[in-house]
């Protein structure tokens, strides 16, 4: 949920970033930059390359934006997106490494690392597969237990996260089609919304605590940060529009690290 303050809402803007890889380019992550509060950088297993890394984390110092590994499966050309029968010790490992490869970049830049964010099926995966929901907990423990866990809002792992004291972060996938059980709908190719659209359901989901689904029904969702996908083809106009909803309604937006 968006913490009252008095009258005033407040909620963090994350978006997925860094997804660029040698020539290849994915995304205008520069143009989406004044647009939001927190941007999940790819650590270079679903997507990225150390050159694209560095490049996303000195645009989010230039531009004041939180940072967050966005940790993936090793699976380029999948884009992170289809499942593997990776092992817990394998997970961890991964994990682990990528939180390494991104707090090189954080340490030269002389920022810190807001928050992890699991990318594609990974992020159902520790979120919610029992064979992988107490091994991704266990791994932030054991590495940072001051680091945010941004995961959808309900899912197992973050129940299971706050029980143990670690730090979540509950976001709410706007850009995203939810099933008739509350389910968000993952897209192998992220599509274009339109930004009018994706606007008015977040604010609805921020202000009232609704998202519609794909057969129609309004459902409760709650969340302290909303998402917005970089690798849609109109993610600049999206980011803008949310953000300047928000700014009508008279919602304030920040990093979540800023409470």
């Amino acid at each position: 949920m968006a913490n009252p303050e008095g009258n005033v809402m407040k909620i963090d803007i994350n978006v997925d970033m860094g997804e660029s890889f040698g020539r290849y380019i994915l995304g205008d992550d520069e143009a989406l930059m004044p647009w939001v509060s927190s941007a999940n950088v790819a650590t270079g297993f679903h997507a990225g390359d150390p050159l694209v890394m560095e490049r996303t984390i000195a645009w989010a110092k230039k531009y004041q934006v939180a940072v967050g590994a966005h940790v993936g499966l090793p699976d380029r050309q999948g884009f992170g997106r289809r499942q593997m029968d990776i092992s817990p010790a394998e997970l961890r490992s991964d994990i682990l490494y990528q939180l390494g490869a991104i707090q090189a970049f954080l340490k030269i830049y002389n920022m810190k690392l807001q928050h992890i964010k699991p990318h594609g099926i990974l992020y159902r995966m520790v979120g919610e597969q029992e064979r992988y929901i107490d091994p991704f907990l266990d791994t932030i423990e054991e590495y940072d237990r001051d680091l945010l866990i941004m995961l959808h809002t309900g899912c197992e792992a973050l129940k299971r996260a706050e029980k143990r004291g670690l730090k979540t972060a509950p976001e709410i996938l706007i850009d995203l089609g939810y099933d008739a059980n509350g389910n968000w709908i993952l897209e192998r190719v992220k599509k274009a919304r339109s930004p009018e659209e994706v606007a008015e359901r977040a604010l609805r989901a921020v202000c009232e605590q609704k998202i519609d689904t794909v057969d129609g029904r309004m459902i409760d969702v709650e969340g302290v940060t909303v998402c917005i996908h970089g690798d849609a083809p109109n993610a600049a106009a999206v980011v803008r529009a949310v953000h300047q909803k928000f700014q009508e309604a008279g919602v304030r937006i920040q990093a979540l690290s800023d409470d």
